[in-house]
């Protein structure tokens, strides 16, 4: 039930003194610039002309009702954000047993790290404010980096980067289980097998630390940004700067304020926060700069289709999956039509909206703006769903955590050509038989070439007649040991969506497991993703039936 009006909704039992989760209806785009001067709501839809956001006390409230917003109390969340659960069980956030503290988080990436010295390292890319001013309760910001070392680079990076705004509860626990996914599968799933052999996956799990370790203390739940406390230093959970409209690519632009009690402080200057310092740093350590911008702010120099690398910086809970640009209205990006793909192909699996970033209001010196502005790196906000902040462990484990998790492991696919093959056929369905053959026997591999699994909730991905289909006893980058040309099932390649099968003779792989490789292609000429099937070679059997024992 929602409630029209302040006076109302504070009869009707809503507390006095705040917070409140209000709903906001606007008319004028202009009142919605002006909003995202002031604070930063939790969503924004432009084609609803409505905004989502936390209000602190009915000061606020009515302040936005004057830019001339339509204003309705949301019941349900409000009651739920006055009373967040103040004690957990065991471990967690206190409420929060799903949610590891940043302290767990640490413990939990070291134990990582010492289970599996071939696949897993940290990385200390820099230091907190706190840490970097010799404040208590600093931190190192670590990397979970996730990679086969025993297999030999260069290897495409994709970096992924949670917990910039403080409060934002899942979005480091969902990177730190992606992690914990990728290693406890390896060597089970042949696509994660393959992905940790042949790419370099970076895990940022806290971007900004001292302001986690103030929003997970009761009361302080909504500190969004960093503990820079030279700024707004008597302003509770306003101390600080916005990490998210802190960085050099159109910084002091638009969605930002240079008022230091906003939610949304840019800083004295782009870069001035040792995290985004730190951030920029590794960003410019693991890519190579693949976009010759121009001086001031360049929105037109392309960038080659054939650039490698994806990053992905996550946020909640506005349900979207964003692309450049974002810091201006109407400007697409050089490569906006690839990036849409990519887009659609992640929010397949996520359920997330995908769209451009400038559709929730241009916003200023964010991440993805930068890192595909300067480095020409497919970058992305991924915006996680949910109705608030601090969902509680039934919903995230059962609705939110898993759809995510496969969108990661998707886009995990990607960063050698992440313009290129998110266009093409995805193979999905596989299956061998038998498990286990001989040097003389054969394998049979199936599976579906389907050119459409794209999320289409926002325009619609052009789609093409799958035209071939192989298989690959190697990687199909570097050399090429043997390819297997598929065939369609039915007989004929002719549709957007076919079954494809391929008999491969046991000899062409060493005895022992390994890994087979597949690829689609469509009448576009776009090459889909790899996926891999294991296959397994045994002599034993024949061995035996030869009386050589």
């Amino acid at each position: 039930m929602y409630f029209s009006s302040l006076a109302l909704a504070l009869a009707l039992g809503a507390s006095d003194t705040g917070p409140y989760v209000i709903d906001a209806r606007y008319e004028d785009d202009r009142a919605l610039a002006l909003l995202l001067t002031r604070t930063a709501p939790w969503r924004v839809d432009r084609r609803a002309r409505t905004v989502r956001l936390d209000v602190p006390d009915r000061f606020t409230w009515q302040s936005i009702e004057k830019l001339g917003f339509k204003v309705e109390l949301n019941e349900a969340l409000t009651a739920a954000l006055q009373n967040l659960p103040t004690r957990g069980s065991g471990g967690g956030i206190p409420g929060f047993s799903c949610i590891r503290t940043v302290d767990e988080s640490y413990a939990r990436m070291q134990q990582l790290v010492s289970s599996h010295p071939q696949r897993a390292a940290l990385i200390d890319i820099g230091d907190s404010w706190r840490k970097t001013n010799g404040q208590s309760g600093g931190s190192d910001l670590l990397v979970l980096k996730i990679s086969n070392s025993a297999i030999a680079g260069p290897k495409p990076v994709i970096f992924m980067q949670g917990g910039l705004h403080a409060r934002e509860y899942i979005t480091s626990e969902t990177l730190l289980r992606f992690g914990e996914f990728l290693l406890s599968n390896y060597g089970v799933d042949p696509d994660v097998t393959w992905i940790v052999d042949q790419h370099n996956i970076q895990i940022l799990v806290h971007a900004n630390p001292d302001g986690r370790r103030i929003a997970e203390t009761i009361g302080t739940q909504l500190q969004r940004k960093n503990r820079n406390s030279n700024h707004c230093p008597a302003g509770g959970t306003q101390v600080g700067v916005d990490l998210n409209r802190n960085f050099p690519f159109h910084f002091s632009g638009p969605g930002g304020s240079p008022d230091e009690c906003t939610e949304v402080y840019w800083g004295v200057s782009a870069s001035s926060e040792p995290e985004t310092a730190a951030i920029i740093a590794h960003v410019q350590s693991i890519f190579p700069d693949q976009r010759a911008e121009s001086p001031g702010l360049d929105l037109t120099t392309p960038v080659s289709p054939e650039a490698t690398g994806i990053y992905l910086d996550v946020h909640s809970n506005a349900g979207m999956t964003l692309w450049p640009w974002g810091s201006v209205d109407g400007v697409l990006a050089p490569s906006a039509t690839a990036l849409q793909t990519l887009g659609r192909k992640m929010s397949f699996y996520s359920l997330l909206t995908p769209q451009q970033a400038n559709m929730g209001g241009a916003i200023g010196g964010t991440t993805e703006d930068y890192v595909y502005g300067t480095r020409g790196v497919a970058s992305f906000t991924i915006e996680l769903g949910g109705t608030t902040f601090f969902p509680d462990c039934t919903v995230y484990e059962q609705q939110l955590l898993t759809p995510n998790i496969n969108a990661f492991l998707i886009a995990s696919k990607f960063p050698r050509t992440p313009y290129l093959t998110p266009a093409g056929p995805e193979l999905t369905q596989t299956s061998v038989t038998p498990a286990i053959a001989s040097a003389s026997g054969s394998f049979l591999i199936r599976a579906r070439a389907d050119d459409g699994r794209f999320n289409n909730t926002v325009g619609t991905e052009p789609t093409q007649i799958v035209t071939a289909a192989e298989a690959l006893t190697s990687p199909p980058w570097g050399a090429i040991t043997g390819v297997y040309p598929m065939i369609a099932s039915d007989g004929s390649f002719s549709a957007s969506a076919e079954d494809v099968e391929v008999t491969i003779p046991g000899s062409a792989v060493p005895e022992g497991r390994h890994l087979i490789y597949l690829q689609a292609l469509d009448a576009g000429g776009n090459t889909g993703p790899v996926t891999a099937v294991f296959v397994e070679r045994s002599d034993v059997g024949e061995i035996f039936a030869s009386r050589f024992e």
